[in-house]
Parts: structure tokens; sequence; C-alpha cells
């Protein structure tokens, strides 16, 4: 469901066409214009970066692994760990998903150092190329 809510949240078009990719891979959501892959995963499976790896090269696309964290106390949240595609895939761990300004952003979770993104219907955005964020709204 935290996946789909991202998916409609960011305006993101699916592609309608059935995917080639592996059977393990059939609950991937693809947005083909964004060039990512949205991946719903369970606490048990959040961390499994290498699986998901295989894919974005093969699909050439960004991808976001969306879990539902129940910590111990509170309330559960979403948490969204970023990879993005390249010769070796770089992972962006524990991030947040947040509006502002009516635009979707994922802000770290934990480490204020790393950088924040922005998704659009294009794709994924680091925070060195746009000046949405303000440190009063994180």
């Amino acid at each position: 469901m935290a996946a789909l809510a991202i998916i409609q949240v960011a305006e993101l078009d699916l592609d309608k066409k059935p995917p080639i990719l592996p059977v393990r891979c059939a609950h991937y959501l693809i947005a083909v214009d964004a060039y990512l892959l949205v991946v719903p995963t369970k606490p048990s499976t959040a961390g499994d970066h290498h699986g998901v790896e295989d894919i974005m090269c093969l699909s050439r696309c960004d991808a976001l692994l969306v879990s539902v964290a129940r910590p111990s106390t509170g309330e559960k949240r979403v948490l969204v760990d970023i990879g993005i595609d390249g010769l070796v895939p770089v992972w962006f761990r524990e991030y947040r998903p947040c509006l502002i300004e009516r635009a979707l952003h994922f802000v770290p979770d934990q480490d204020a150092s790393k950088p924040a993104f922005k998704l659009t219907k294009h794709g994924l955005e680091r925070a060195a190329d746009f000046d949405a964020l303000s440190s009063e709204w994180i």
C-alpha cells in the first residue's frame, strides 16, 4: 500500500505492458517515464538490495525499496531505501517520504548529512539539483 501511495502522490504513470522480469519480481511497480522501480518489501526482506540491483541493471532504472517500519514504541512509518542505477548501483538507506510544496521528497530518517531527493514524473533528483529544502521544513 505504501508503494502505491508513493506512485499516486508523485503522479507517476505505471507501465501497462507486462514487464519482462523474472517471476520473483512480479510485484515490482515500474514507472517507465521516471526510469524508476518501486519495490514493496516486507520487513524480513527490506535489506535485500542485491536482488533488486540485478533488475536495476537490466531495466536501467533507479529503485525505491519501500517498507513499513514497526518500531517497538510509537507509530508505524514508511521507510525508503533509494538505489541509483549506474555501473555499480549506489544505495541511500533509511529515508522517509514527505511533501514539500506539493512535491514528494525523500529526506534522511537518521543522518541529516545525507542528500535529500525529490521525485518527479521524470525521476529522482538529488538535493544539489534543486532548492526546495529548508532545514525548518524537515
